[in-house]
């Protein structure tokens, strides 16, 4: 894979974006439009021009526009990029109805930590904090454990390492680069950082309210 997830990690904290313009939510299953009507808090849901990131931001007034999303496709991986007022981790589960899977990406920028979240068959199957330790829920806690063990992301179950906390020797960076790099390899997503960054997407309004977590 030419771009894996890592780098989502170092982009949520550059001095040159913003990390509320990268809520990042892929899907399986389902085709970008149909991902951006599943999410919108309204319809029929119209796929704009393409916009670079700045100028999705710029759409976003927070009077009749809250959230703007940019769409592509990845290998089998559908995704949108939004900016402003994401539902993020709080996003419905039955995005995900159907048989479709759903992986979403929340920065929380404002009100860290950072989490990963993974839904299938309209529940949660995998929720975590991204870089502050490792506390798993959802239907599949321990999905990702043995891989992220293996890779150094998390110390072994029950060891000293995991009683006494997370390893004072790994920043939560790091920590967050180790486990999106998981993330990716299990699920066979990799996303185009340069295209998401500095290119053009097709654009749609995914928010016309405040997300319900505001």
């Amino acid at each position: 894979m030419s771009d894996d997830l890592a780098w989502i990690a170092d982009a949520w904290r550059s001095p040159d974006l913003n990390a509320t313009d990268l809520y990042l939510t892929c899907a399986r299953g389902l085709s970008p439009q149909q991902l951006a009507e599943r999410m919108a808090d309204h319809e029929p849901v119209e796929i704009g021009p393409a916009l670079t990131l700045q100028e999705a931001s710029r759409m976003v007034d927070l009077t009749q526009v809250y959230c703007v999303g940019r769409i592509g496709r990845s290998g089998g991986w559908s995704f949108i990029v939004e900016c402003g007022g994401s539902e993020g981790w709080a996003l419905d589960p039955a995005v995900s109805r159907g048989g479709a899977e759903v992986l979403i990406f929340d920065p929380r920028p404002d009100d860290p930590p950072s989490f990963f979240t993974y839904l299938a068959d309209g529940e949660v199957q995998l929720h975590f904090e991204l870089g502050s330790g490792y506390d798993p829920a959802g239907a599949q806690p321990n999905l990702l454990r043995p891989a992220l063990e293996a890779a150094g992301a998390i110390p072994p179950e029950g060891s000293i390492d995991e009683l006494l906390g997370a390893d004072e020797e790994m920043s939560p960076v790091e920590q967050k680069r180790r486990v999106l790099e998981v993330v990716g390899q299990h699920f066979g997503l990799s996303l185009p950082r340069q295209v998401i960054e500095s290119g053009r997407l097709p654009a749609v309004v995914t928010r016309t309210s405040p997300p319900s977590s505001w």
